[in-house]
Formats: structure tokens, C-alpha cells, sequence
């Protein structure tokens, strides 16, 4: 619904600040190794007046570790191939430097199939709106969710992202 109804009704909200969806981006790869967040990264940000620095925590779709660290590639917060060495690097939880999947995420609630991507999405909601609890994220103004979808074996077919922030 519209902020100025949401407001009007006294409900919690968060604003979408950007999104992007991508089929098919690189199907001609052998393998998965890219996704369409690579493609339209730059899009993103710019909807949103953002950039990888500026988001306070990440609500990445997990089924896999391995995709994880595509995410986090293909959308900027580190380059090509050092995923491994930037979560190495980075406090992942919801008090550390890079929070990311705060509630857990599907790696420790069971991949929830075509609703895992919602875990993503609640959670920032829940971030966005001071629901969060006791794993809230100080200060966060701003999330990114991302889904991932529709794996025919050796590559994905749909990646999405969309930058959430706080509502004023």
C-alpha cells in the first residue's frame, strides 16, 4: 500500500527503494557461476540512492553457503571469486560488521521452498520496523534482500534484489 495509507492506519512499514529481477541472465554458462545480480547491480543502487557501503544489513537467499557467496559478489560487497575471504574477514551476526540473515535464515530454519525467499523479507521488515528483538541491528536504516530461484541442476534461472529502508 501507499506510505501515506500505511501512515493513516498507524501500521509498521517499510519503503522499497528499489528492485530488480533477472531471468536467464547468463544461460550459455556451463556452470553456475554468475548470477543476474551481476547485470543489474548498478540499477539497484541507483533506485535507491544507495551503494554496497551504505546498507546496513543483507537478507540473502541460503539454500546453499555457495550461493550465498554469489550474492555477495555479483552485488558488490566484494569482488569476483574473494566471497570466501570477505565472510572470512566479516562478523556476520546481527551485532557485527556485515549482518547478514539475522533470524537465521533458511540454513538453520530448513529451505522453506518457493516461500524461503520471505524469510529474507520478513526479517528485514522486522529489522526496518523495531520488531526485530534481540537481534536487532543498531541504527539500521536500510536492508538488501535476495532471492535466488529455480535451479535446473547447473544453472539459476531467477535472481532478484530489493533494497528496503526505514520509513521516516
Amino acid at each position: 500500500m501507499r506510505e501515506e495509507r500505511a501512515r493513516g492506519l498507524g501500521l509498521p512499514h517499510v519503503l522499497v527503494r528499489g528492485a530488480i529481477e533477472r531471468h536467464n541472465a547468463f544461460a550459455d554458462d556451463p556452470v553456475l557461476l554468475r548470477g543476474g545480480w551481476l547485470v543489474d547491480r548498478d540499477d539497484l543502487y541507483a533506485q535507491a540512492g544507495a551503494t554496497p557501503d551504505t546498507i546496513d544489513f543483507v537478507q540473502t537467499y541460503d539454500d546453499y553457503p555457495v550461493v550465498v557467496m554469489l550474492q555477495f559478489e555479483d552485488l558488490g560487497f566484494c569482488a569476483k571469486g574473494e566471497g570466501p575471504a570477505f565472510v572470512r574477514a566479516r562478523t556476520l551476526t546481527h551485532d557485527g560488521d556485515f549482518p547478514n540473515n539475522t533470524s537465521g535464515g533458511q540454513l538453520s530454519a530448513g529451505q522453506a521452498g518457493c516461500a524461503g525467499g520471505f524469510l529474507g523479507m520478513t526479517e528485514a521488515i522486522r529489522q526496518l520496523t523495531d520488531d526485530a528483538g534481540a537481534r536487532a541491528v543498531t541504527d539500521a536504516k536500510v536492508g538488501l534482500v535476495s532471492g535466488f530461484g529455480m535451479v535446473t541442476y547447473d544453472r539459476c534461472l531467477c535472481t532478484g534484489a530489493v533494497i528496503l529502508g526505514r520509513s521516516s
